[in-house]
């Protein structure tokens, strides 16, 4: 037992040391706009039967911009998410790239799978031949659900942040100030925000291995697993297929180079 603890400290080490998980970190710097990551969701806010908000607006306005905002927002964002052309854009941001690449290090390490997740980091490692946008959108539908489930709990969390300020004036919570968050809020319908969330949930598990009593995340590690593997598993059939086809190509070109020998010898 004492030895089983000390394997899991020296794994939330490791973890907390590389700042593989690290959500707050990782949250502040996406919504700064490092690692680049762009925003590439906006509400739309032509069809809002509130009156848009101006220099004359009241603290009763705002507030009732507010709540449609982010009713509005959260219908448009999960139609966004969906939208199967979003799940097989190529991965190009630096961030969701390092994000994945974090989930399949923690799978490894809270479920013994380094082959499986070797072969899954391969596929967002430069210069490889499994790298192809096909073979990352494996991953990306396999995590889908996942992935909207952690957006789902990042904007909610932001969203009672915005809720809590109704009660301030205007003087304190201007509609400059709730412009702002309007736009972080809309920076939080991404990819990357939810594979941020996965990684804490597989943080929250590693640290649930220490404790006695068990809470279960948000989302689940085991899930997280198991699509790992089976889109892990697609990129293998893929892979090993597209070998073939090379091989019976070159052994189909061998044949005819030795067929056209033979007819010139015997010429």
């Amino acid at each position: 037992m004492i030895e089983r603890v000390k394997k899991y400290m020296m794994v939330l080490a490791l973890v907390e040391f590389t700042g593989c998980v690290s959500g707050v970190n990782v949250g502040n710097s996406l919504l700064s706009g490092e690692h680049g990551y762009e925003n590439r969701f906006n509400t739309n806010q032509y069809a809002f039967l509130t009156p848009s908000l101006d220099a004359t607006s009241t603290q009763q306005d705002r507030n009732s911009f507010l709540e449609e905002f982010i009713s509005q927002s959260n219908m448009q964002c999960q139609h966004y998410l969906g939208n199967p052309q979003h799940r097989t854009q190529s991965i190009t941001s630096s961030a969701e790239q390092t994000l994945y690449m974090s989930i399949f290090d923690t799978v490894s390490m809270l479920f013994g799978v380094k082959y499986i997740t070797d072969v899954a980091k391969g596929v967002f490692l430069s210069n490889t031949t499994t790298n192809t946008p096909e073979n990352q959108s494996m991953y990306q539908n396999a995590l889908g659900p996942e992935i909207i489930r952690g957006v789902e709990i990042a904007r909610l969390r932001y969203a009672n942040l915005m809720r809590a300020k109704k009660a301030e004036s205007l003087e304190h919570y201007s509609v400059e100030h709730f412009q702002s968050d309007m736009v972080k809020y809309d920076k939080q319908c991404s990819n990357e925000f939810g594979l941020m969330e996965i990684n804490n949930a597989l943080r929250e598990a590693q640290t649930q291995m220490m404790r006695s009593g068990i809470v279960k995340p948000k989302i689940d590690p085991v899930e997280i697993k198991k699509k790992v593997e089976v889109a892990t598993k697609k990129v293998e059939e893929k892979t090993h297929k597209e070998e073939m086809k090379k091989e019976i190509k070159e052994e189909m070109k061998k044949r005819e180079i030795q067929k056209r020998t033979k007819t010139q010898d015997a010429k």
